[in-house]
């Protein structure tokens, strides 16, 4: 990947139960993005992805998207330094 950009997300909000952090996964593998998805001991949802700076805000942009956008009290993001030989998308 070319000029990899990542981006980690925290997202506070009711996302247990409506299986964010599946439709999440689902959406990185669409966009070619990796990293992972998890709930902190907090409750709150982490996304570290990396990808295409297209792809990683194209995935931003889902994460704020109806229906689970109403669910969502606060979300977070910052740039970081990309990670070598990075692929697929987990969920932890």
């Amino acid at each position: 990947m070319d000029n990899p950009v990542r981006m980690r997300v925290l997202i506070e909000g009711q996302l247990q139960g409506v299986n964010f952090r599946l439709h999440t996964q689902e959406q990185a593998d669409r966009l070619d993005i990796s990293g992972f998805v998890r709930v902190l001991s907090d409750g709150r949802i982490e996304i570290d992805m990396q990808g295409t700076d297209d792809n990683v805000n194209q995935m931003l942009a889902w994460c704020q998207e109806e229906p689970h956008s109403s669910l969502i009290r606060t979300i977070m993001y910052r740039y970081d330094d990309p990670i070598e030989r990075r692929s697929g998308f987990t969920i932890r």
